[in-house]
């Protein structure tokens, strides 16, 4: 059964499924996916397991109609709620390749299976949460805006930045502890935890000289105004 703890944000999901968070909401709007997959207490939260199958519902229509898609995903659905441990696999566990599970429908002369869709999903999964690590929300620095782990730098004006045309090496002159991982680690984790409101610019805030850790990091001149 799926709880909150073990449920996701719609941005989450599109993130996972490599499409947007209106698209997986509108899965809710159309009646796509089942009850099952998603909560509607405090704003609607996700299984992750709902990425492998919009990956496959968006992936499929132009091949499939809607109603094939809903009913691959439903009848998955109801296969995989007959099993104890349906749990793992609405938290799309990577214990979930190796269980012993059909992920394909058959209907007359069609076979549609979703192997390679559960498959990038959790690949996707996997890659928030190595960003996940270099990135941190404390309540104690700039009250709990995404940054830097071990720094005052929020992540999003980093993206910001990258999607206004600063290179690397800018972003390096000024921040010498960036490099291309971590301003991935960024982009990804901006893409699976966006924040509501338009960041402020790094100018307003004091992400300069001091660390939360040991290290130290000497803010440059920045010829974009960052």
């Amino acid at each position: 059964m799926l709880t909150a703890g073990k449920s996701v944000s719609a941005a989450h999901v599109a993130f996972m499924a490599d499409v947007t968070d209106t698209d997986i909401n509108r899965l809710v709007d159309t009646d796509v996916l089942p009850r099952a997959l998603f909560l509607r207490d405090h704003g609607r939260r996700f299984a992750p397991l709902t990425a492998a199958f919009a990956s496959f519902y968006f992936q499929t229509q132009d091949e499939l109609t809607r109603s094939a898609r809903r009913q691959v995903i439903w009848d998955l659905t109801a296969r995989l709620e007959r099993r104890p441990d349906f749990d793992a696999f609405l938290a799309l566990n990577t214990t979930v390749l190796h269980a012993d599970f059909d992920w394909s429908i058959h209907h007359d002369f069609l076979t549609v299976t979703l192997d390679r869709c559960v498959e990038t999903a959790l690949n996707r999964a996997s890659r928030v949460q190595e960003a996940e690590k270099s990135i941190v929300e404390d309540p104690e620095i700039l009250s709990g805006t995404p940054c830097f782990a071990g720094t005052r730098l929020p992540v999003a004006h980093i993206v910001a930045a990258t999607e206004a045309g600063a290179t690397i090496a800018e972003l390096q002159e000024a921040y010498p502890f960036l490099n291309e991982r971590l301003i991935d680690d960024a982009r990804v984790y901006v893409q699976a935890h966006p924040r509501p409101g338009r960041p402020r610019r790094i100018a307003d805030i004091d992400a300069g000289a001091a660390l939360v850790s040991h290290k130290v990091v000497r803010r440059g001149q920045n010829r974009r105004g960052l």
